[in-house]
């Protein structure tokens, strides 16, 4: 292969290399933020005494049938 066509996925590779160094920053990030640290008592934080886990507490409102005439 010439070089000629390589240059034609120039922009998707550095793309993917600003993708990538994005993504890995974003985990360091996380990290040290401690984002990634006791996955299980942090889901727990969102459950409060007026919806408590595991009980269903909300639904979607019935629908109203029209006759039509």
């Amino acid at each position: 292969m010439d070089v000629d066509s390589y240059t034609n996925i120039l922009p998707l590779i550095v793309l993917g290399v600003l993708f990538f160094i994005v993504a890995v920053s974003m985990l360091y990030w996380s990290a040290k933020k401690g984002q990634l640290r006791n996955f299980d008592s942090q889901a727990k934080v969102i459950f409060t005494e007026e919806e408590p886990e595991g009980e269903i507490s909300d639904s979607f409102p019935s629908k109203k049938i029209r006759n039509k005439k």
